[in-house]
């Protein structure tokens, strides 16, 4: 067992070993950035979730409407559907870009992948065998080469399906990396529940893929951030213990509105705790960029280059888009 674990980490190579080594500051606390990040638009977005934000191209980003239908926000913060003439008419509950691909995950009992063009021009449908069981809520999609990841929130567990069967596993279920285990916390208060105590922060519901679909990230909104190899779950010669083994905790993290991993391995996170964006690259440095009350509500961020960043908040009801200046 420790002989084939250690031949997947050795298979990274020299290039990658600051993001592959083991995460001794995993504890150093948040510090704020030596120059902050700087809010330079706040535009209302009526009718669009909060929750799925990509970088689309010219200045735009991808996002769903409150229908699950996606959307196209342009460089003048309006939002318009997309122009494709095979547009998906299921309800969509996540989105996620491979390289130039478009990926869609339906809702229902029976969810189904779709794969389309940037302009939402659908290429095909595959439908989940085995992703879902009673009680399921499939809420985090990435897609790699021939395998989709998925988190179920409902009945917490890992799921990958194969793209060219559909055929899906699902692993680690109810494992303590994917059950909230903290209250989830909101402008420093806890989110108190029916009975008058405060609710724990629910189950795994953010999940990144590094660039070279090796590394897979995943947490509940309360934390903590989780690590395993794709290759423990894709590679049928593991086995259950060898997977649990292979689970890394990979970051303690305040309560999060929404993650994103950029190609160059650099998380951005809406933290919803104190109301601020955190960065954490394979520097090993975890920084603040940016404090704002809006942020309390963040959702999910997005990255198109190194000079700015989008976030998706949510103010008196309705969700907003925040341009952001990164310094």
């Amino acid at each position: 067992m420790k002989t084939r674990l250690l031949h997947v980490a050795a298979a990274t190579g020299l290039a990658t070993l600051a993001f592959t080594a083991t995460p001794a500051r995993a504890d150093h606390p948040w510090q704020d950035a030596p120059a902050p990040a700087s809010i330079t638009a706040d535009a209302a977005l009526r009718g669009l979730q909060p929750s799925t934000l990509l970088t689309g191209a010219n200045g735009t980003y991808l996002a769903l409407d409150t229908e699950g239908h996606p959307v196209r926000i342009t460089s003048a913060n309006t939002t318009a559907s997309l122009p494709g003439p095979n547009l998906p008419t299921e309800r969509l509950v996540v989105l996620t870009l491979s390289g130039d691909t478009l990926w869609g995950l339906t809702a229902g009992d029976q969810p189904a992948l779709i794969r389309m063009s940037q302009d939402g021009s659908v290429q095909s449908r595959t439908p989940l065998s085995g992703a879902a069981i009673p009680g399921s809520n499939l809420i985090a999609l990435q897609v790699h080469d021939t395998h989709a990841y998925l988190a179920d929130e409902g009945k917490p567990a890992l799921v990958v399906a194969n793209l060219q069967t559909g055929k899906a596993t699902r692993f680690l279920p109810f494992d303590p990396s994917l059950t909230g285990r903290h209250p989830l916390l909101r402008a420093g208060q806890p989110q108190m529940g029916p009975d008058g105590r405060p609710m724990a922060g629910g189950n795994v519901r953010f999940l990144l893929l590094d660039a070279k679909g090796q590394w897979l990230f995943y947490q509940p909104a309360c934390g903590p951030m989780s690590r395993i190899d794709t290759a423990l779950l894709t590679d049928t010669d593991f086995t259950p213990v060898e997977q649990l083994d292979g689970i890394t905790e990979w970051r303690t993290t305040p309560s999060l509105g929404g993650a994103t991993l950029t190609p160059d391995d650099t998380f951005y996170l809406s933290d919803i705790t104190v109301g601020s964006i955190l960065k954490f690259g394979s520097d090993r440095i975890p920084l603040r960029i940016l404090k704002d009350p809006r942020l309390f509500h963040a959702g999910a961020p997005s990255i198109p280059d190194g000079h700015q960043m989008a976030v998706l908040v949510t103010e008196d009801g309705t969700t907003h888009i925040l341009r952001i200046a990164l310094p």
